[in-house]
C-alpha cells in the first residue's frame, strides 16, 4: 500500500507500479572503457542492506518535517476530494463495505480483523471506500491514527504490498506533530494513486493481475525478475 517530502510522499508513489518505461537505445562506450570487466551482480546480502538503509531512512523522514504544534497538521478533507464511487459498484457492494465498516470499528480483535479481511476479497471497491474513510480521519489523535494504521494495511493487502509510508503508531504514545502530519499527508497519496493509476476496476484488476504474475514468477524461481519502475509526484 502508493513518495517526496519523502512521504511516500517517499514510498508513495513507487508504490503504484505502472508500465515499464520504453526501452532506451544502448550507449556507445569509448573504446578504453569496452575492455572493463561489468559490474559484479549484488549479492542477497548487499541487497538485504540497500533494503535496509532504505526501511530506515523510510521510517525516520517524518522527523525531518518542520511541524512544531498540532496546529500545523494538515486537514486530509481539505488537501484532497473524496473518490468517486463509480457506477460500476453495485448497491449490494456498497451496503456490504458500510455494514463492515461498522463491524471493524465496533468489534475487537478477531471480529474486526475478520471484517478487514473481508474487505481485502473485495478488491476495487474496497479500496475506494477505505480511503475515503481516511479522509475523516483526526491523525492528531492517537486511537484515531492507529485505526488509520490498521486501514492504511488492509490497503496494502488489497493492492498486494502498495503503500504510502504510514508510521507505525503504538498504544497509548503521545503524538508527535511531525508523524501526524506524515500520516495526515499519506492520505493524498492515496487519493493520487487511484487518480493516476488506477482510475476504473478495470485499471485496477489488470494492475492485479500483472502484480499477481510478477510475485509467482519470483516465488517459483522463474521468469526475469524487474523492479517496478519508480514513480515521480
Amino acid at each position: 500500500m502508493i513518495p517526496r517530502p519523502v512521504l511516500c510522499l517517499v514510498s508513495a508513489l513507487a508504490l503504484c507500479p505502472g508500465d515499464a518505461p520504453a526501452a532506451v537505445p544502448a550507449l556507445r562506450l569509448c573504446p578504453e572503457f569496452q575492455t572493463q570487466d561489468p559490474p559484479k551482480p549484488k549479492t542477497p546480502v548487499d541487497l538485504q542492506a540497500e533494503r535496509e538503509k532504505l526501511r530506515e531512512t523510510d521510517v525516520l523522514a517524518w522527523k525531518k518535517l518542520p511541524v512544531k504544534s498540532m496546529a500545523e497538521v494538515v486537514d486530509p478533507k481539505k488537501e484532497s476530494e473524496p473518490l468517486e464511487i463509480p457506477d460500476s459498484v453495485t448497491a449490494e457492494e456498497k451496503a456490504k463495505m458500510e455494514e463492515l465498516m461498522k463491524k471493524a470499528k465496533d468489534g475487537a480483535g478477531a471480529k474486526a480483523d475478520r471484517a478487514l479481511r473481508e474487505f481485502e476479497k473485495m478488491g476495487y471497491p474496497a479500496l475506494l471506500f477505505i480511503i475515503n474513510q481516511l479522509r475523516e480521519i483526526d491523525y492528531k489523535n492517537t486511537d484515531a491514527a492507529l485505526w488509520g494504521m490498521r486501514l492504511n494495511t488492509t490497503l496494502m493487502n488489497i493492492t498486494m504490498g502498495v503503500h504510502t509510508g504510514y508510521v507505525a503508531v503504538d498504544l497509548g504514545e503521545e503524538m508527535d506533530p511531525r508523524k501526524a502530519q506524515w500520516n495526515a499527508k499519506t492520505v493524498r497519496e492515496w487519493v493520487n494513486a487511484v487518480k493516476k493509476e488506477w482510475p476504473t476496476r478495470e485499471k485496477f484488476d489488470e494492475f492485479i493481475t500483472k502484480r499477481k504474475a510478477k510475485k509467482e514468477a519470483e516465488l517459483e524461481g522463474g521468469g526475469e525478475k524487474k523492479a517496478d519502475p519508480p514513480k515521480g509526484k
